[in-house]
């Protein structure tokens, strides 16, 4: 029977982490929009509350995954002599979690208070937790092009990886100068979206190759004195 090795779960968590990702950000529908009136921001996070909490709590355990993912994924680059590179990678994709989680702490406080809060402090606070989301594309985007420079380098993804992960670093840095106050190229606009979107696939994507390689390599043998 084919059993998983423990460097194979821990490539795996990066699909884990995709999943928790993608239920906690769609479990509360459509979020309001960042300059949304004080009233329509109040009545979102009060008609979400129980969403947006159980949100928070899949993608505090998503992050815990992405870390895991991260150390494996990383370490597979500095194993093939990719030193800089891969310190890059674990640095960019820790700071990456960071951002998120430091913006899910807001958005978990503002559903705590809501009920009791000044509707204009909370639509404040709203306005700018959500900006601070988009500023986790410019450390993906460090992360996505370390990756493509790394794989080429050291070959130890296909060669096809290297440009999915360029064209990821792209649309990462598209979204985090998409800063318009409205419209497609917003952070909660249709860029912003994608660029979420393309993050997920291409962590995903990086999972799977990284559970295919740990598969296939040969299982290391303790050393013998």
């Amino acid at each position: 029977m084919n059993t998983w090795s423990m460097e194979r779960w821990a490539a795996s968590t990066g699909v884990g982490f995709v999943i928790l990702l993608l239920v906690g950000n769609l479990m509360p529908g459509s979020p309001a929009k960042w300059n949304a009136s004080a009233i329509d921001i109040q009545q979102y996070l009060q008609g979400k509350h129980k969403e947006l909490i159980v949100g928070a709590i899949l993608l505090g355990l998503g992050y815990v995954l992405f870390l895991w993912f991260l150390s494996s994924f990383a370490g597979m680059f500095r194993e093939a002599g990719q030193g800089r590179l891969a310190t890059i990678v674990y640095g960019a994709g820790v700071t990456t979690v960071a951002i998120a989680a430091v913006c899910d702490g807001l958005m978990l406080a503002l559903t705590k208070i809501t009920y009791t809060a000044d509707p204009k402090t909370v639509a404040a606070i709203y306005g700018a937790s959500t900006w601070m989301y988009s500023r986790f594309f410019w450390p993906a985007a460090a992360l996505a092009l370390a990756t493509c420079l790394a794989t080429r380098r050291s070959k130890v993804m296909p060669d096809w990886y290297a440009w999915l992960s360029l064209a990821g670093a792209v649309l990462f840095v598209i979204g985090g100068i998409s800063m318009k106050n409205s419209g497609f190229f917003s952070i909660t606009g249709g860029m912003g979206l994608i660029g979420f979107l393309a993050f997920a696939v291409w962590i995903a994507v990086s999972s799977l190759l990284l559970m295919q390689r740990t598969e296939s390599a040969p299982v290391a043998r303790p050393a013998l004195n």
